[in-house]
């Protein structure tokens, strides 16, 4: 009996430094885990003021009235900074966000001075539901409005709370919609619609930016042929492509396009500090910034 003592008690011991590293190999985790979260708060706090930094130079560049061949630059061009030393580099680049119809107009209502923007969103979504044969595209509608006016919004059935302003609906918030939907009514073909190529969002309402138009929203507005769109499109240059597509006129959509050059623009951000790589997207809305998203690689 006394020989077994000493085993148990070395058992007992074993046990004990067992749960112990356990307990350690958890606590460091936790530690790392915890030391992960602050960089990315960092990162992100400081993305937010490479932000604000970057939405001052574009500013600076584009100028209090930015011309159109600035604007071709701005999309064309994209812009690279890198310290000396290698220990930061940044590399941005901006994209139209303007140049499609604004998916609030979906929601506009019947009033008159909506109406032709109210209309065409309509004729829009009509057509691209009807091209995958939607199976209630009428709920989808809804549901797109209920989010843009913030009345009965729901997430897969249930009640949300909605943080962002009213009036605007972000394309992150867009394709909870869908989801919301899909799953409500078993429909997947809801996904195989490329909204973001007709429809922009998260933007204000305003002008739409013909020089930028994206070539499957300028062939439904005149109905011609995608593929001879893309041959003849001039980026920038909405006259022009109007003439090379077989000399259609800007005036029939005189109350669509903006009449002077639009400053509103996507840029995505990409940097790296050290050993660890970030990147951001804002909008760029005529000098100001907003909807912000950030991402660790």
């Amino acid at each position: 009996m006394n020989k077994m003592r000493p085993a148990v008690a070395l058992l007992i011991t074993l046990a004990v430094i067992a749960s112990m590293l356990a307990l350690m190999g958890v606590m460091f985790g936790y530690l790392g885990e915890a030391k992960h979260q602050a960089e990315i708060k960092s990162s992100v706090l400081q993305a937010n003021l490479l932000r604000d930094d970057i939405g001052t130079l574009l500013k600076q560049i584009l100028g209090k009235k930015p011309s159109k061949s600035r604007m071709q630059l701005l999309y064309k061009t994209p812009l690279a900074v890198s310290a000396k030393n290698g220990e930061f580099s940044m590399a941005i680049s901006c994209k139209p966000i303007a140049n499609r119809v604004n998916m609030l107009w979906i929601g506009m209502g019947n009033k008159a001075k909506y109406q032709k923007k109210a209309a065409l969103a309509q004729n829009l979504f009509e057509m691209l539901t009807g091209s995958v044969n939607l199976r209630d595209p009428e709920l989808l509608k809804d549901k797109i409005i209920a989010a843009i006016r913030h009345k009965n919004s729901t997430k897969f059935g249930q009640p949300r709370r909605l943080n962002e302003k009213k009036g605007i609906i972000t394309f992150e918030r867009f394709k909870q919609i869908l989801d919301d939907y899909r799953f409500e009514v078993d429909d997947p073909n809801v996904y195989k619609i490329t909204w973001d190529r007709y429809f922009t969002f998260g933007i204000p309402d305003g002008g739409l930016d013909g020089d930028f138009v994206t070539p499957e929203l300028l062939a439904f507005l005149y109905d011609v042929d995608i593929n001879v769109v893309k041959e003849n499109l001039k980026e920038g240059d909405l006259d022009g492509s109007l003439e090379e597509m077989g000399g259609f006129s800007k005036a029939r959509y005189k109350w669509l396009f903006a009449k002077n050059v639009v400053a509103k623009a996507e840029c995505s951000v990409t940097y790296s500090f050290k050993s660890g790589g970030y990147n951001f997207k804002f909008d760029y809305l005529d000098g100001r910034t907003g909807n912000f998203e950030f991402s660790d690689k």
